[in-house]
């Protein structure tokens, strides 16, 4: 069953909510200084209130021609935004993977050249001159989950060359967490760090890789990241009786891997919610871990 987009004075009041609250974080977190996304906003909701109050704002912008079609598009997406606000910010997998009707109905927000592209377009970002492959929304999210979260163990499955697990290392140690980082990978890294332990192994047999001794005494909270693309369903079965409530897995490039996350979370019915704040929060799923950013509940 797909979800209803805002119409009428339902998207009137959310809106309002919306404009109050966008004042309150300017006014408040941000001392004063305002994002250009608050102001775009804002300025968007005043040309919204100068409109006809006896019509809907979706029917008036309609009639206003094609002069307007700025603001017709800025009426859908906003008719977007706050049908996820409405949701909350912890949500079910299953919910976040029904449609919403009319208006962008795509999984993210922007397109898959977009997304694609802001890995680098002629080369990738790099970590102490490693190529590090995240894409600048990650980059951000994971500084921003680190700093919330300050996960005493860090699980990164899928080790590449390495930057990866020393960059979340080194972020850690200027957060001042106590992190242990390890890393797993058929081909283990020639790299040392105190804090990264790098594991040659196959996720394909994960419970020879790591097994009771390590995940039954590794403190938490955890941050566990599938990026290995192998074994998906199977990897995040095994760790699940490991992982504690409040502890978090992501699950990157996961837009080929819904399957596996479908029949994960269908043997484990309410013990994970998507975190949207992190997934939307540069828009819809725009992120390699789209809808898959997850909570333990």
């Amino acid at each position: 069953m797909s979800q209803p987009l805002l119409r009428g004075d339902a998207l009137k009041q959310a809106s309002r909510k919306l404009a109050a609250d966008l004042q309150s974080k300017i006014d408040g977190a941000q001392q004063g200084v305002g994002t250009f996304s608050d102001h775009v906003l804002i300025s968007v909701l005043g040309r919204l209130e100068r409109l006809d109050d006896g019509l809907p704002w979706e029917d008036s912008v309609s009639q206003l021609g094609a002069t307007i079609d700025e603001l017709r598009l800025a009426v859908q997406r906003l008719q977007l935004l706050l049908g996820r606000r409405g949701q909350g910010r912890l949500v079910d997998f299953h919910e976040r993977a029904q449609a919403v009707t009319g208006g962008v109905d795509r999984d993210c927000d922007l397109s898959d050249l977009d997304l694609m592209m802001s890995q680098g377009v002629f080369d990738c970002m790099h970590w102490r001159g490693m190529p590090l492959f995240k894409t600048v929304y990650d980059f951000s999210i994971y500084t921003m989950l680190l700093w919330a979260l300050k996960p005493r163990t860090i699980i990164e499955l899928g080790s590449g060359t390495g930057a990866s697990a020393v960059w979340l290392a080194d972020l850690s140690e200027t957060f001042g967490i106590d992190s242990k980082v390890y890393s797993v990978d058929l081909k283990k890294p020639e790299l040392q760090h105190d804090a990264v332990t790098f594991i040659q192994g196959d996720c394909l047999n994960i419970e020879s890789v790591m097994g009771q001794d390590l995940l039954g005494n590794a403190d938490h909270p955890w941050l566990v990241i599938e990026d290995a693309h192998v074994n998906v369903d199977g990897v995040l079965r095994h760790f699940h009786p490991y992982v504690r409530q409040g502890d978090y897995v992501v699950i990157e490039d996961s837009a080929s891997k819904k399957d596996d996350i479908t029949r994960f979370l269908l043997g484990v019915p309410g013990c994970y919610a998507v975190d949207t704040y992190f997934t939307d929060f540069f828009g819809r799923n725009v992120t390699c871990a789209q809808d898959s950013i997850f909570v333990r509940t």
